[in-house]
């Protein structure tokens, strides 16, 4: 049975928190890939990740990949997002449910949130190319939690997954979250295109995007 307490990931030991910042790297894979990200022997991880999985940390499912026996496949368990940033995900969702109480606020309060975002986004990207702007999207993201990972795909377009979300406790309940994540996306690609291709909070790993520039 898990514990009931999840210890911090600073507190976690060395070679368990490098394990989970490969789960979160990789998503969902096997020991073998995590051995490589975190220099470590295969049976070493495999004895890790059976620990971090009696924390309720880590999940462990057996899938076939090809003849033989099938392989253990190792991914995070939604209790490990807690040990990830957080933003201010709990204020902002204190601030939603105030607003939920009073209808006549909740709409100024989200036009203002959204307008201050888009605020501090146009600042953060000056960049006089695409490419520079996506660059610099991709560091924002970073500072805010993302895990983001950035793919350079031929004809100015850019595939960005972002392997963490920061508001993942406040996203359930108020999905204009994600528009405001969209719009502040868009922000770096004036003119552009941006796509969701799929969402957390449609039941998929990670929000991604498929970016393009058309100058």
């Amino acid at each position: 049975m898990a514990e009931t307490l999840t210890p911090q990931l600073e507190l976690l030991p060395p070679a368990r928190r490098l394990l989970l910042l490969g789960l979160k790297q990789l998503g969902e894979t096997d020991a073998e890939s995590l051995s490589r990200v975190a220099f470590l022997s295969v049976p070493a991880v495999r004895a890790h990740l059976a620990g971090l999985a009696r924390h309720g940390l880590v999940s462990i499912t057996r899938r076939p990949e090809g003849p033989g026996r099938p392989r253990n496949r190792y991914a995070l368990t939604p209790r490990a997002e807690s040990l990830f940033p957080q933003g201010y995900a709990r204020a902002a969702r204190w601030l939603l449910e105030a607003a939920d109480s009073d209808p006549a606020i909740r709409k100024p309060f989200l036009r203002a949130l959204v307008e201050a975002r888009l605020r501090e986004a146009a600042e953060a990207f000056d960049a006089p190319t695409p490419a520079g702007r996506v660059q610099q999207l991709t560091r924002v993201l970073e500072d805010l939690g993302y895990y983001p990972l950035l793919e350079t795909i031929p004809g100015s377009k850019w595939r960005l997954t972002l392997r963490h979300c920061p508001f993942v406790e406040l996203v359930a309940d108020h999905s204009e979250v994600c528009a405001i994540e969209s719009r502040v996306i868009q922000v770096a690609l004036p003119g552009g295109r941006v796509e969701r291709t799929c969402a957390r909070s449609e039941g998929a790993p990670a929000c991604a995007y498929l970016l393009q520039s058309f100058r």
